[in-house]
C-alpha cells in the first residue's frame, strides 16, 4: 500500500521530496532507508518520527526499505505536498529498530548490547508498574521487589551489582532523566523500553551510565482518524504459597518435648484447642485490583497528538485497609511541523514537540516490609498457633483493664489478645495502631523539543525539560499497649514534606549521510542539568483525635517545647559535552566511537571533570560473498565487540569535604554553649567511580526473521569505589572516605524469540537466561558488614570481602546435631554445646570452634536469572503466560525463636 504524491513543480526539475514512512497500523518507522533507484549516492534515512527529505525529479523511483518489512518502490509524481509510504510486515518485527541515546539505529547495524521491549510486550498481563512489566523479560536485568506491598518499589540491577554504593541504573523518559525511577508511569503509555547494558551503548551518558541505562519512549499519535480507546480490567490477588508452619497439635507436642529434654515441666499441661493460622488472619482474601485506561490519538500531515488518562486501585494481599495503593496518571504528547518548504536547501523544516505528564499516587499504611526482627511479617511467622486473635476470657479481660489500660480494641469492640513476646505482637492490633499513615507522591514533568533541518542530513535538536516531584507523608500513632514491651504512652502525629525540582537543557547536532556503500552518522552535543531538593518535617504529641482524617500538628495539645521540627536541602549540577560517530560499510562492517566529558558538583575542583570513551565493532558475516550461498533458513549473522568506560557520580554531595556536626556542647559559667566540630576528615582527592566493560556478542536470524537468537559474554570491572576505610583512632575519627575498592561482574546472556502467523492465528515465544558471577576484588584487608538483624536475633548477616560476592552470608557450617554427651566430647570444643544443638565444622582444624571457623555459607546473588513468555492471538482473543525466576541464590530465613 502506498500513496504516491510528491510536491514537485515540473517534469525534469529537481526538487525536495518530503514524506513519511509507516507500517500498516499507522506507526511511523524511524531509521527506514530511502534511496533513489539506480543511484548509490542519493539516499537518506527517516528520522525519529518517520519523516524524510530527498532531492528527486518527477518520474524518479524511490526505494524504501526497512528491516523486518517488505521493500516498496514509489514513483515521484506531481500533486500533493507530501509522500506517504506504508510498508508491510514480512514477519520480522518492528523491534529491529531501537532507540539509543540521542537517536535511533537499526538493530542490524548496531555494534553494542541493547535489549528492547515493545509496548505490546510490556502490557502483557496488565502490569501495575513498569518494574513489574520488565520482570523476566530482559536478559541480564535482575529486578527484586522491596516488598509485596502495592506501590512498593523494586531494585533494578543491570549486569549485577556494580558498586557497593548506589547501583541504580539511569532512567531516561523521552530524553529527560527521571530522578524518581519509572514506577510512576502508566505502562499502557509506553511505546518501547530499551536497556543499554554494555559500556559502548551507555557511554553517551558518561558519568551516569556505569550501572546501565533504561530508555523509555512514550506513545505518540499518528496520521489518520482520531482513535478513542478505553480499557477496564478487574482482577483479584491471592498469595500463591504459604509458609509451612506447625499446626497447634504438632506445636504443643514439640514444645513439651523441648521442655522435657531441658528437665522442665511440660509447657502445655492441658491441651489447647486453639489453632490459629496467623497467615490467614492477616491475609486479604481476593484482594481486588482495578485499572481504568483511556487514550485519544490522531494526527495530520503536519501534527499528531496522544492524550491519555489512567487510574489504578490495588489492595494488598495482607493487612486489608492498611496496605492500599492508588495512582492517577495523565499524559499529553504533541508534535507539529512549524515549517516545511522545498523552496530552498537550507532551513527547510522545523518541528516542535511537547510532552506533559502528571502522576499522583496514594499509599495507605507504613511499609509492611520483610523484617524478621519485628513487624507484621515477623509476627505472623513466629506467633504460636495456640494463641487466639481475640481475648474472650472474662477474667483476663479484667486483668487487661488493670495491667494494660491502653490495650487495643477492634473496630467491633472486641479486645485483641495480648501476647507477651516482646516485639512479636498480635498483627491485627499492630496494623490498627502502627499503620495509620498516608504517603502522597506527586510528579509532573514538562518536556519540549525543537528540531531544525539545517541542511541535507544536518539537523539540530534542542530540548528543555522540567521535572517537579513532591511527597507528603502524614502518620498518626495512638496510645496503645500491645504487650508489656511494645507500647506507646503518648499519641503522636508526624508530617513530612519534600520537594525536588530538576531541569535539563540539551543541544545536539547530527549529520547523517550515505556515500555509495559508506554510511556515516556524526553526533555532537552538550547537556546542562540541575537539581534542587529540600525537605521539612515536624512532629507533635497529645492529639485531640487520632483519626487519620482529622489528626494534624494543629490538633496536638502537648507543651510547645515538646514539638519537633527538622529539615534540610541539597543541590546537584552536571555539565557535559559528548560526541558519537557511527560508520558502516555496506551494512557489513560496523564501527561506533563515543566520548563524553562530564563535570559534577559532587567532586572538588581538582577532580570535577572526567572523560569516558568507548568503541565498538561489528561484522555482519552473512553479507560476505566468500561464504557463498547461504541456506534459505539462515537469514542473518553478526558478531559484536565493544569496550568502554562509564562513570558513577551518584555518590552524594560534599563527600570530598567535611560537614559540621552539632551536639558537642560545653558549660561555662553555668551556661550551656552549643558546640560544633568537623564530622570527619576531608579528602579533596576523591574522584569518580569508573566502570570498564568488555562485551562480545552474537546476533542470528533464521526462517525469514521468525526465529532470532542473541548471546553476549561480558566482563565488567568497577574501580575507584568510594569506601570508608579505618584510620588511627588518635585522629579522633574511626574512618575516612577514599577511592579504594573494585568489583568485578562477568557473565553470559542469551535470548531466543520465535514469532509466527498462521492465517488468523498469531504465535510468539520468547525466552531469556543470564548467568552472572559477582566478586569484590579489592576493598582493603577488612571484611565489612552490610546488613544485620539486631536485638540478639542473629547479628551481622551479610558481608563484603575480597574474593567473595557482594553481600554474601557469613557464618558457621553445620555437620549435623549432637546426639549425646559422648558425641560432644568427641567433637571440637564448642562452648555451651548440649545434646540436640547444631554441630559446627572445625574449619581451621584447631579442635576449638571459634569465630575463625566461620566462612561464606550463602550467596544472595542468583547464578542464573531466566524468563519465558508465551503469547497467542486469534480473532481478538488472546492468551498470555509468563514465567520468570532465579537459580543459585540463597535466602536468609529466620522463622524460629526460642
Amino acid at each position: 500500500m502506498l500513496a504516491p504524491f510528491a510536491g514537485v513543480r515540473a517534469q525534469g526539475q529537481t526538487t525536495q521530496v518530503h514524506g513519511i514512512v509507516s507500517d500498516q497500523s499507522g506507526e511511523t518507522l524511524p531509521g527506514a532507508t530511502v534511496i533513489l533507484k539506480g543511484s548509490s549516492k542519493n539516499g537518506t534515512v527517516t528520522d525519529l518520527n518517520g519523516n524524510f527529505t530527498l532531492n528527486a525529479k518527477v518520474g524518479d523511483v524511490l526505494v524504501v526499505t526497512f528491516v523486518g518489512y517488505d521493500s516498496r518502490e514509489v514513483k515521484v509524481t506531481s500533486g500533493d505536498k507530501s509522500l506517504r509510504v506504508i510498508l508491510s510486515d514480512n514477519a520480522k518485527s518492528l523491534d529491529q529498530v531501537v532507540v539509543v541515546g540521542y537517536g535511533v539505529q537499526k538493530k542490524s547495524v548496531m555494534s553494542s548490547a541493547v535489549s528492547k521491549l515493545t509496548g505490546e510486550q510490556l502490557d502483557l498481563g496488565n502490569p501495575t508498574s513498569m518494574s513489574n512489566a520488565l520482570k523476566g523479560k530482559v536478559t541480564g536485568v535482575m529486578i527484586t521487589s522491596n516488598s509485596g506491598q502495592p506501590g512498593a518499589g523494586s531494585k533494578i540491577r543491570i549486569r549485577g551489582v556494580g558498586t557497593v554504593n548506589n547501583s541504580e541504573p539511569l532512567y531516561i523518559v523521552d530524553g529527560l532523566p527521571s530522578e524518581n525511577g519509572i514506577d510512576n508511569l502508566n505502562p499502557s503509555d509506553i511505546e518501547s523500553v530499551e536497556v543499554l547494558k554494555d559500556a559502548a551503548s551507555a557511554a553517551i551518558y558518561g558519568a551516569r551510565g556505569a550501572n546501565g541505562v533504561v530508555l523509555v519512549t512514550t506513545k505518540k499519535g499518528s496520521k489518520g482518524k482520531v482513535q478513542v480507546n478505553y480499557e477496564f480490567t478487574f482482577g483479584i490477588q491471592n498469595p500463591d504459597k504459604k509458609l509451612d508452619l506447625l499446626k497447634s497439635d504438632d506445636y504443643q507436642m514439640l514444645i513439651n518435648e523441648m521442655a522435657t529434654n531441658s528437665g522442665k515441666a511440660p509447657y502445655f499441661s492441658t491441651k489447647s484447642n486453639v489453632d490459629t493460622d496467623w497467615q490467614e488472619v492477616v491475609r486479604n482474601k481476593n484482594a481486588p485490583i482495578v485499572n481504568h485506561k483511556f487514550n485519544v490519538s490522531g494526527g495530520t500531515d503536519k501534527s499528531n497528538f496522544y492524550v491519555s488518562a489512567g487510574y489504578l486501585s490495588q489492595q494488598g494481599i495482607f493487612g486489608k485497609g492498611y496496605s492500599d495503593y492508588s495512582r492517577l496518571n495523565f499524559r499529553l504528547n504533541y508534535n507539529t511541523t512549524l515549517l516545511d518548504t522545498n523552496t530552498r536547501v537550507w532551513l527547510n523544516k522545523v518541528r516542535l514537540g511537547a510532552i506533559v505528564s502528571f502522576s499522583r499516587a496514594t499509599t495507605k499504611g507504613t511499609s509492611i516490609g520483610n523484617s524478621e526482627v519485628g513487624g507484621l511479617m515477623a509476627s505472623i511467622d513466629m506467633l504460636p498457633p495456640t494463641e487466639s486473635v481475640y481475648q474472650t476470657d472474662e477474667d483476663k479481660l479484667k486483668q487487661y483493664a488493670s495491667t494494660y489500660p491502653n490495650h487495643v480494641l477492634a473496630p467491633d469492640g472486641r479486645a485483641y489478645n495480648i501476647i507477651e513476646m516482646r516485639e512479636i505482637v498480635n498483627p491485627l492490633a499492630d496494623l490498627q495502631v502502627n499503620h495509620n499513615q498516608r504517603t502522597i507522591p506527586i510528579n509532573h514533568t514538562y518536556n519540549f523539543n525543537l528540531e531544525v533541518e539545517l541542511l541535507k542530513g544536518l539537523k539540530y535538536r534542542g530540548t528543555f525539560g522540567l521535572d517537579y516531584y513532591n511527597t507528603t507523608t502524614r502518620g498518626v500513632v495512638p496510645v496503645y499497649e500491645l504487650n508489656a514491651t511494645s507500647k506507646n504512652s503518648t499519641s503522636k502525629v508526624q508530617n513530612d514534606k519534600s520537594d525536588a525540582e530538576f531541569w535539563q537543557q540539551e543541544n545536539v547536532l547530527s549529520y547523517n549521510n550515505s556515500f555509495g556503500k559508506h554510511n556515516l552518522c556524526v553526533l555532537l552535543g552538550m547537556s546542562l542539568s540541575s537539581r534542587h531538593s529540600e525537605y521539612l518535617g515536624g512532629a507533635d504529641f497529645d492529639l485531640l483525635s487520632t483519626d487519620i482524617n482529622k489528626a494534624y500538628i494543629g490538633t496536638a495539645t502537648a507543651p510547645e517545647e515538646q514539638s519537633q521540627i527538622w529539615g534540610g536541602a541539597s543541590d546537584h549540577k552536571l555539565a557535559s559535552l559528548f560526541a558519537r560517530v557511527n560508520y558502516n560499510y555496506d551494512e557489513r562492517y560496523l564501527l561506533e566511537a563515543v566520548v563524553r566529558r562530564d563535570g559534577s558538583s559532587n567532586f572538588s575542583t581538582e577532580h570535577q571533570y572526567a572523560t569516558f570513551p568507548s568503541v565498538s565493532f561489528g561484522w555482519v558475516f552473512t553479507r560476505e560473498k566468500f561464504l557463498g550461498k547461504l541456506p534459505k533458513w539462515f537469514d542473518y549473522g553478526k558478531v559484536r565487540l565493544s569496550w568502554g568506560q562509564n562513570g558513577n557520580e551518584n555518590i552524594g554531595a560534599f563527600q570530598y569535604t567535611t560537614m559540621m556536626t552539632q551536639g558537642k556542647n560545653a558549660v561555662f559559667g553555668g551556661k550551656v554553649y552549643t558546640g560544633m566540630l568537623p564530622a570527619g576528615y576531608s579528602n579533596k582527592d576523591l574522584k569518580w567511580e569508573t566502570s570498564e566493560q568488555t562485551d562480545l556478542g552474537l546476533d542470528l536470524r533464521f526462517l525469514s526473521g521468525a526465529l532470532t537468537f542473541s548471546a553476549d559474554y561480558y566482563v565488567k570491572k568497577t574501580k575507584n569505589m568510594l569506601l570508608s576505610m579505618p584510620i588511627p583512632l588518635y585522629t579522633s575519627y574511626s574512618t575516612m572516605t577514599v577511592n579504594a575498592g573494585s568489583v568485578k561482574n562477568s557473565g553470559v546472556e542469551m535470548e531466543l524469540s520465535y514469532r509466527k502467523r498462521i492465517s488468523d492465528l498469531s504465535l510468539a515465544f520468547t525466552a531469556n537466561a543470564s548467568y552472572l558471577k559477582n566478586e569484590v576484588t579489592d576493598q582493603g584487608n577488612d571484611r565489612m558488614g552490610i546488613d544485620g538483624i539486631t536485638g540478639g536475633m542473629g547479628g551481622q548477616v551479610t558481608y563484603s570481602e575480597n574474593g567473595h560476592p557482594y553481600g554474601f552470608f557469613y557464618g558457621y557450617k553445620t555437620e549435623g546435631v549432637f546426639q549425646n554427651e559422648q558425641d560432644i566430647a568427641n567433637h571440637a570444643k564448642q562452648d555451651g554445646a548440649k545434646p540436640g544443638d547444631l554441630k559446627f565444622k572445625d574449619l581451621d582444624g584447631d579442635k576449638v570452634i571459634t569465630a575463625n571457623d566461620r566462612c561464606q555459607i550463602g550467596n544472595p546473588i542468583p547464578d542464573w536469572t531466566y524468563g519465558f513468555n508465551v503469547n497467542s492471538e486469534w480473532r481478538g482473543i488472546d492468551f498470555t503466560a509468563f514465567f520468570q525466576g532465579t537459580i543459585g541464590n540463597d535466602i536468609y530465613k529466620l522463622y524460629r525463636r526460642s
